[in-house]
Order: structure tokens, then sequence, then C-alpha cells
């Protein structure tokens, strides 16, 4: 059962002791004058003002479908542009390994196959030649993002509808490439715009000796599903969202979310010690300290709910 699955059910002990792990930031967004004040003291006004400045085009019709990709390929886009992005280390580079695996469990699945592997190539060459134009480097997120979604939900699940049918129907990956809406490949550089000068601050901290993993695990991860984060810069671990509409009991779920992973990280192999919201279609950073969503000093009582966290999960599982 997934971190996410247990954040979602009342019922899990796993999320129960993260709730309880930070009792305040539990009350942030809760109905009545306490829930606002509480919020307002984590600074959620400021981020539930925020308007939507890069909204999902509104030639877009499958809306739903239409975030999910964005968010993902944004995810990858902005990797590119970080250090050491390698495909072969990738969820999208899992997803193909899992259907070249057995190809039978999808109609078609040896042809599909044969597409996406052709396609991510083409994004790699698009990746590491010079100068690339941004729609470009757009489009070749969109194909790990495809990737990706095989190994998240499984080929099957992945690979039965829309997804399936539009490789299914293109004879090569060229073909593949020309099916990608434009809306989606221009809804993805402009997003990567809005963030480009935090890319620029992060890899200058990089640069200057700050630690940076993509996509980290954490030892714990293995307990809910291989539980993986966005990436960490230094002590501040991200999570990127692209959701237009924020509010305070989003923001409250989305930071017990990054809290979870952090309790997770029970060696504290990765000393995060700050959590942050990643907002391009606002766009916004926000940034909280574990101290202040703890209540305490997180140096002395990380040690404490890690030790405590491991002993549920082991009986949990």
């Amino acid at each position: 059962m997934s971190l996410t699955s247990h954040l979602s059910s009342k019922e899990s002990p796993i999320r129960q002791f993260i709730y309880e792990s930070a009792p305040q930031l539990a009350l942030a967004g809760t109905r009545g004058h306490r829930g606002r004040a509480v919020a307002s003291s984590f600074g959620f006004d400021e981020l539930i003002t925020l308007e939507a400045r890069l909204p999902i085009p509104e030639a877009v019709k499958d809306r739903q479908s239409h975030a999910i990709v964005a968010g993902m390929a944004l995810d990858y886009r902005i990797r590119m542009e970080l250090p050491g992005f390698n495909f072969v280390d990738t969820m999208a580079q899992r997803g193909l390994d899992l259907l070249a695996a057995d190809p039978s469990v999808v109609h078609r699945g040896k042809h599909i196959h044969k597409v996406l592997e052709q396609a991510v190539g083409f994004a790699y060459l698009t990746w590491k030649e010079r100068d690339s134009h941004p729609l470009s480097l757009a489009r070749a997120s969109v194909y790990l993002a495809w990737c990706e979604s095989i190994a998240r939900i499984g080929p099957h699940e992945a690979l039965s509808g829309e997804l399936g049918r539009r490789i299914k129907r293109a004879k090569n990956a060229v073909d593949l490439m020309m099916s990608i809406d434009d809306s989606l490949v221009v809804d993805i550089a402009v997003m990567r715009d809005a963030v480009g000068p935090l890319l620029d601050e992060w890899n200058r901290g990089i640069e200057s000796g700050d630690d940076y993993v993509p996509n980290p695990h954490f030892l714990a991860s293995v307990a809910v599903g291989g539980a993986d984060a966005d990436w960490a810069v230094g002590d501040l671990l991200v999570e990127l969202k692209t959701r237009e509409e924020i509010t305070s009991p989003w923001i409250r779920d989305t930071l017990f979310q990054l809290l979870g992973y952090a309790l997770l990280d029970l060696d504290d192999s990765l000393g995060i010690r700050r959590l942050g919201i990643l907002l391009p279609r606002q766009p916004y950073f926000a940034v909280w300290t574990l101290d202040e969503l703890l209540g305490e000093d997180a140096s002395e009582a990380l040690p404490i709910l890690r030790a405590d966290f491991a002993v549920l999960l082991t009986d949990n599982g």
C-alpha cells in the first residue's frame, strides 16, 4: 500500500501517526475560526489568494488527463536541467523495462514497446543536443511521462485506454511525436520558463556544494510501496504540483505528504529540515521549516518520531 493511499485513509495507522506528529498543522484548513487561524499562522493565506497565471489551455478537453501528463512531464523537463540526469536511472526507463519483460499484458504490446523505445531514444538525442529548442525538450519530456505511468500503475492499466490506442495507431516514433497536442507541449514549456530563475538558483547552490538527489527514496520506502519524492536540494525536500486552485486543506495534506517522506528517511540520510511546494502555474515556491511544522526543534524531535514510526511500519507490515 502506497504512502498516498495511506494518507487518503483516515483509518490508516500510518496516516494517523504522521498527522499526530504535527498536531497544529493537522488543524490548519479545518472548519471554523480556529482552522482558519492556524492556516494563517502557517502562511496559507498568501497561497490561497494566488491566481493561476499559467492555467491549463482553454482548448484542452480532457483537463484531468492533461494535468496528470503535464505534471509528470514537467518534473522530467526540470530534472533535465539539474545535474546528473540519466535516462537509464529514471522511472520512465523502469516502465519501458516492465513492458519489455511481458508485452503480452496488453494488446500489441510488442509494437507499443518498440514505438516507445524509439521515442525515448529520440528524447535522449534531443536532450543531448546543444541548444535544443525548448518546445522539443518539452515534447521529449512527454514520452518520459508516458513511460513513467507504466511503472507507476502497471502496463495494463496505463495502456488500456487512450494512451495505448494512440501508440497503437502510430507506425513509429515520428508518428507518435506528431500526435502530441501542441497545447500540452506549450503548457510544459511555459511552466518550465516560469521556474527558470529557481533552477538557476539551485544549480548555483549545487555547484557550491549543496547535495542534490532526484527522486529520492528513503530507508523505509519499501514499507509503503517504494515511496519516492520529486527531488531534494541541500536540506530542502521539494514536491512539484501543477494544480490550478490552491486551498488550505490541499496545502495541509500536501505538507503531510512531504512530512511523511521526511519521517521515512529513518537514517536522516538526506538531512531534510525544510519542505517546499513548487507551484509553477501561479508561479510560486513556498517553503516551511520542519521546526515550524512540528512545533519543536526538528533535530531533537525527528530521531524519536522516526524510531516510533519504524516500529509502526514494522508492525503494520
